[in-house]
């Protein structure tokens, strides 16, 4: 080293601080624990409402098996495994299903999280270069696309005998209404909704665009049924911005899962009736305005779906107020039996009209 004009003593300095700094640097690689966080954190600032819930399942499901503490680079697709065939053997087959994509969308976070400028104040580098649950097997057996729905009489015994079940009270029964007079909106995007989106003049809700599912806002026309089951909350309405206020605490809307256990609650009054969930509301409207004749692009349209082609992503700024008015008015009719103009025939196996 001498005869090269290498200082040793320099060297080893050197060597050391490269050591330290390399020693260092594998000290800041995340762990599992705080790529989950660190990726759910994002979900919430992207208006994700189900941040909470796939963090708390993420927590529940993966730490038992793998250590919070453990490196996330560290962990192999052989560690994946475990945790979703605990959740099999216990027969949470859909929910391991679930609980891998939310792993999967976590480490793809990961893998763009070290070179993103917008990241870079935490402190944290996660050094991945592959997605461990990626290749880990789906279980698509249990992915089954949802087929209950309700036929329209099942729909007006509902409609008729919900408020009459005991611990249901006025402000959730008259959620279930709101949800089938507006076209199978989706419950929390009512819930959330606040007094200021209600137009009475023009007989609209906009349901904005920070409440709705896919960001874009929504307006939705109000039939005379819609209007009466909100101006007689608004009668009873305190101080607070929603229309659906939490009953401890009017500064906070109502919570979906008090929608969920009130349908619970009715179905065990009545044990004859159907059995449904609330997402088979949307379904059940869908299906029973087809029937009607409202055609599908204006059944989607009045349940917001997010249209994906061209012209509806870039162009189409029409809000197609008075087709969703009209085809309203006739749903409304066909669920209170007056005025209804109803197509016959044979759908699915069940005969309605």
């Amino acid at each position: 080293m001498l005869a090269q004009g290498i200082d040793p003593k320099v060297k080893i300095e050197k060597d050391k601080a490269k050591q330290k700094a390399a020693e260092q640097a594998e000290a800041m690689k995340g762990s599992i624990q705080q790529l989950f966080r660190a990726y759910t954190a994002q979900m919430k600032e992207d208006g994700k409402r189900t941040y909470g819930a796939v963090l708390k399942a993420l927590e529940k499901e993966v730490y038992p098996h793998i250590p919070a503490e453990t490196k996330a680079k560290e962990v192999l697709a052989t560690d994946i495994v475990p945790i979703l065939s605990a959740m099999i053997k216990r027969g949470a087959v859909v929910q391991s299903n679930r609980v891998r994509s939310y792993i999967v969308a976590a480490y793809n976070f990961g893998l763009r999280h070290d070179l993103n400028p917008a990241q870079a104040h935490t402190g944290v580098k996660f050094g991945l270069v592959m997605n461990p649950a990626q290749v880990v097997a789906k279980q698509s057996h249990a992915e089954k696309v949802g087929e209950n729905w309700l036929t329209l009489s099942e729909v007006q015994e509902l409609l008729a005998n919900f408020h009459r079940v005991n611990r249901i009270g006025p402000m959730v029964s008259a959620l279930m209404g709101l949800c089938f007079y507006t076209g199978g909106q989706r419950p929390y995007e009512l819930v959330a909704s606040r007094w200021e989106s209600i137009n009475w003049k023009e007989k609209t809700l906009l349901v904005t665009a920070e409440v709705s599912k896919n960001k874009r806002p929504h307006l939705i026309p109000l039939t005379d049924s819609a209007i009466t089951l909100l101006r007689a909350l608004q009668d009873e309405s305190e101080s607070g911005p929603f229309i659906f206020p939490r009953k401890n605490d009017h500064q906070q809307h109502l919570r979906t899962d008090s929608f969920s256990k009130a349908i619970s609650r009715y179905r065990e009054a009545y044990p004859e009736s159907k059995a449904f969930v609330a997402r088979d509301i949307r379904r059940t409207c869908k299906t029973l305005m087809g029937e009607l004749g409202v055609s599908k692009e204006l059944r989607d349209r009045l349940q917001n779906h997010a249209l994906n082609d061209v012209s509806s992503k870039h162009y189409d700024r029409y809000s197609y107020l008075p087709e969703k008015r009209e085809a309203l008015r006739k749903w409304e009719a066909r669920l209170t039996g007056i005025e209804a103009t109803i197509i016959e025939g044979n759908f699915g196996g069940v005969k309605h009209g």
